[in-house]
């Protein structure tokens, strides 16, 4: 900057520069979280699904006598423990800042994954896989977080392109990547290989990360949060055993009246405390209301439909398990479609409730579609209407949550995010029982002259059938998946009337008072250095504690 520049330029110059370093982190600092928040993210989701697909090599090294039976649980503990903790990461984040809530998140699955890859028994890899998902579940959380934190709304609408690279790395890689690995190696490296890409994102995100916000300094309730975690964990268990007897039978009465009274005694508790794991309150805004039943109704209806398709796939067209996740290819291209367009269009036209119903009308157009071309339809229609349902999956839980996360309260953000995320992982696993439910009735309905009246046991019996057996199973099989499609087709109507009474989200106007509040609360900043007589002007500096602070206590 030469002497001669005139104040005005240099003023725009130093705002354009505030303005592309968020939080006082340089471009370098931004680069290296976006580039560590999406690896933890892609662990993240591929330690979902990755263990199903290396069901044989664990059963066989810890656990042949019974571990068909217990490797279920596998899978349904990292879910627990990732849905249960939802509500306290985001009460944490809004108290004590995001910054130090993420590293603890990552820190503990960094922590699980390698218990896992040590696991000498299968209960005990049961046990540190719910410690890896209580890690896991923080991590996507957190990221939401933060980068609402970094970027307003309009701006980040036009980031949506990475989100769906990563959900379709997701479905595709999953399948893939643990049979293989497993296979050729060992079971351990599923966990193993988490262990560098976490730790060194972990140190990227320590020395990278910057930011401004120290949270509210409130009270956690711990006990709330002890409770709304019990009260998940039984009704999930309650849902998950019933998916496994097939009848009310047992503990499956207990578990879900147990959680739903746990459940009414949380929202009452959430009345009367200071700083509420959910507030109540919230539920009276039009847009937060509608968006967690529609988020809810997502996992329930949408984005548990994949683990039905790859078990239809591999029953009913004979496609190997390994091999599965090349045939989902179409599903992950509608997502990626999905998230370029609806990012750009939210970001032009500043209206978000256009896309959200359309995206949803796709989705229930695509799983009706899809239920009635299971049985016999040519490989190329599928693909057609995977691509579809890929657009609805991509578009209808995500579209929801970013308009959540645009309309909160910057001190509110946590609570939002978590609470969305809440919803859609309860609708998740939700869905796969009550949509399991279906397949199992449908299936045991059609195919009982073959004398397989179970699915699950659908996949190793085909082999010893003759070929007229055969085709009655697949023929069931592929019945059974369209009546589950169908139902899911009904539950997206529902959300689509939901998506028709949310209220819209203009994110030019929310980023324009973002702005202006970030404006005020830097030149309030400013002031308030400069005055010799407060605090944290230059009279107090050397003080601890005082001055402009980031989180974990570092200078921003």
């Amino acid at each position: 900057m030469t002497l001669g520049t005139p104040l005005t330029e240099v003023g725009k110059a130093e705002k354009a520069e505030k303005k592309s370093h968020p939080h006082s982190m340089t471009d370098i600092q931004v680069l290296v979280f976006i580039v560590c928040a999406m690896a933890t993210m892609t662990l993240a989701l591929l330690d979902e699904s990755i263990v199903a697909s290396a069901v044989l090599p664990i059963v066989r090294d810890l656990d042949p006598a019974h571990g068909i039976e217990r490797f279920p649980w596998l899978i349904t503990s990292y879910l627990l423990a990732a849905t249960a903790a939802q509500p306290l990461y985001g009460r944490l984040s809004d108290s004590f800042g995001p910054r130090p809530v993420y590293l603890s998140a990552l820190a503990t699955f960094l922590a699980g994954s390698a218990l896992c890859a040590g696991a000498q028994s299968l209960p005990l890899l049961i046990l540190f896989r719910a410690v890896q998902g209580l890690g896991g579940g923080g991590l996507i959380s957190m990221t939401l977080i933060v980068i609402a934190t970094l970027y307003p709304p309009k701006s980040r609408a036009g980031r949506t392109n990475t989100g769906g690279l990563l959900i379709s790395a997701g479905i595709i890689a999953g399948p893939m990547i643990g049979g293989p690995l497993s296979q050729e190696l060992s079971w351990r490296w599923i966990f193993l290989l988490n262990v560098p890409l976490a730790g060194l994102a972990l140190a990227g995100i320590a020395w990278a990360l910057r930011l401004s916000v120290r949270g509210t300094r409130r009270p956690v309730d711990f006990f709330g949060s002890a409770l709304v975690a019990s009260a998940t964990c039984a009704l999930l268990l309650g849902i998950t055993t019933y998916g496994e007897q097939h009848s009310f039978s047992g503990p499956v009465v207990p578990y879900i009246s147990g959680g739903l009274m746990m459940f009414v005694l949380f929202a009452v508790r959430q009345l009367k405390v200071v700083a509420p794991l959910m507030p109540l309150t919230l539920f009276k805004d039009r847009v937060f209301r509608y968006a967690v039943i529609l988020q809810f109704l997502g996992g329930l209806a949408l984005l548990s439909l994949p683990v039905f398709l790859i078990n239809y796939l591999n029953i009913v067209r004979g496609v190997d398990l390994n091999a599965v996740g090349l045939y989902l290819i179409p599903l992950a291209v509608g997502v990626v479609l999905v998230f370029l367009t609806w990012g750009r269009v939210i970001g032009r036209t500043g209206r978000c409730k256009p896309v959200l119903i359309a995206t949803t009308a796709t989705a229930v157009a695509a799983t009706a579609g899809l239920a009635m071309a299971v049985a016999d339809a040519p490989m190329w229609q599928l693909d057609v209407l995977l691509v579809l349902l890929g657009a609805g999956l991509g578009g209808v839980t995500q579209i929801a949550l970013f308009m959540n996360q645009s309309a909160a309260a910057p001190d509110q953000l946590g609570v939002v995010t978590t609470t969305s995320r809440f919803a859609t992982m309860m609708g998740i696993t939700i869905g796969s029982g009550v949509l399991g439910a279906v397949l199992n009735a449908r299936f045991a309905s059609s195919a009982q002259a073959s004398g397989i009246t179970d699915p699950d046991s659908a996949a190793t019996g085909l082999a010893g059938l003759p070929p007229a057996g055969r085709h009655l199973v697949t023929a069931a099989f592929a019945h059974a998946t369209g009546t589950v499609l169908l139902t899911a087709a009904g539950l997206l109507l529902l959300a689509l009337i939901t998506a028709l009474l949310m209220s819209d989200v203009n994110v030019n106007e929310l980023t324009e008072a973002a702005e202006e509040a970030r404006e005020d609360a830097r030149t309030d900043a400013e002031h308030t250095l400069s005055d010799p007589l407060h605090p944290a002007g230059p009279a107090g500096l050397g003080s601890e504690g005082s001055g402009p602070r980031g989180d974990g206590g570092r200078p921003a």
